[in-house]
C-alpha cells in the first residue's frame, strides 16, 4: 500500500520544511515539495502537523532478564513505539547483570525475540555492578551501545580510570550517574 502524507512540515537538518512524503509498503520512498496524486495511493492531509525522525531514549529500564514482573523487552519496546521512539537503550541493572558475553546473551536473545523497535543495550562497567572489578568490556563491546553501572556508580577512582581507558580503546562511552 502507498500513502502520501501531504501538506506536512518535516524537521530536516534542524529546520521545518513544507513537504510531502511518499510511503510505499512501510518505507519512505520520496520526500518532495509537492507530490502528484497517485491512483493507487491513499492521501493523508497533514496540515498543521510536524513530522520528525523517530526519538531515541538512551536511558530506559526494560528489566529483562530477571525482573519480568516490572517490565519486559516486549512491553517496554511497545510502549516506546507508541510514544514515537524508534530506539531505546536499556540500563544493565538486570539479573544476571550483563557483565560478560554469556550474561549479555540472555538479554540479546530477548531483544531478538520480542523487541518491536531497535534496542541497544548497555553492558555493565563492573562485574555484577559491584564496583570492585571490571566487567568483560572487550567481550561485550560489539553488542552494547556503552557501559554503565547505572545508579550504583563506580566508587573507586582507579577502577573508573581503567574502565574509561578500556572504553576509549573500544570506541565506547562510559555513562555514569
Amino acid at each position: 500500500m502507498k500513502y502520501i502524507l501531504s501538506n506536512a512540515q518535516i524537521l530536516k537538518q534542524n529546520c521545518l520544511v513544507d513537504s510531502d512524503i511518499l510511503i510505499d509498503h512501510g518505507n519512505i520512498v520520496s520526500i518532495s515539495g509537492q507530490l502528484p496524486q497517485m491512483p493507487d495511493s491513499i492521501s493523508i492531509d497533514c496540515s498543521g502537523c510536524v513530522i520528525f525522525p523517530g526519538l531515541i531514549d538512551v536511558h530506559v529500564h526494560l528489566r529483562e532478564p530477571g525482573f519480568f514482573y516490572k517490565e519486559s523487552i516486549a512491553t517496554g519496546s511497545l510502549a516506546a513505539a507508541h510514544g514515537g521512539y524508534t530506539a531505546v537503550c536499556p540500563m544493565p541493572n538486570l539479573s544476571p547483570a550483563p557483565d560478560c558475553p554469556a550474561h549479555l546473551e540472555q538479554e540479546l536473545a530477548a531483544i531478538r525475540r520480542d523487541a518491536c523497535i531497535h534496542v541497544y543495550p548497555y553492558g555493565t562497567i563492573t562485574r555484577g555492578q559491584q564496583g570492585e572489578e571490571l566487567a568483560d568490556l572487550e567481550g561485550m563491546a560489539q553488542d552494547v551501545v556503552a557501559f554503565s553501572d547505572d545508579g550504583r556508580g563506580v566508587q573507586s577512582p582507579e577502577i573508573m580510570r581503567q574502565a574509561m581507558h578500556k572504553a576509549k580503546a573500544l570506541g565506547k562511552i562510559i555513562a555514569a550517574h
